[in-house]
């Protein structure tokens, strides 16, 4: 199974990182792009198309959305 998680920066994320890796491929993003296997992807939620592409670019079988905004 592949997961895409949103918001890996945050606690609940980084958290989630740990516990869903034992289902299968975890690819955890945040707004900053990162160099992954498939290519160099961001999930900023302020940019709804590029998130668009993302989502296309890794196919994921389950989006978990860990993203979180503080003042």
């Amino acid at each position: 199974m592949k997961i895409l998680l949103l918001g890996k920066s945050g606690r609940v994320g980084w958290e989630l990182q740990r516990a869903l890796s034992v289902l299968g491929e975890v690819v955890a993003l945040d707004r900053h792009p990162v160099a992954t296997a498939y290519g160099s992807l961001a999930a900023d939620l302020s940019d709804l198309a590029g998130l668009g592409e993302t989502i296309r670019s890794v196919a994921p079988d389950v989006i978990v959305n860990a993203s979180e905004f503080t003042a």
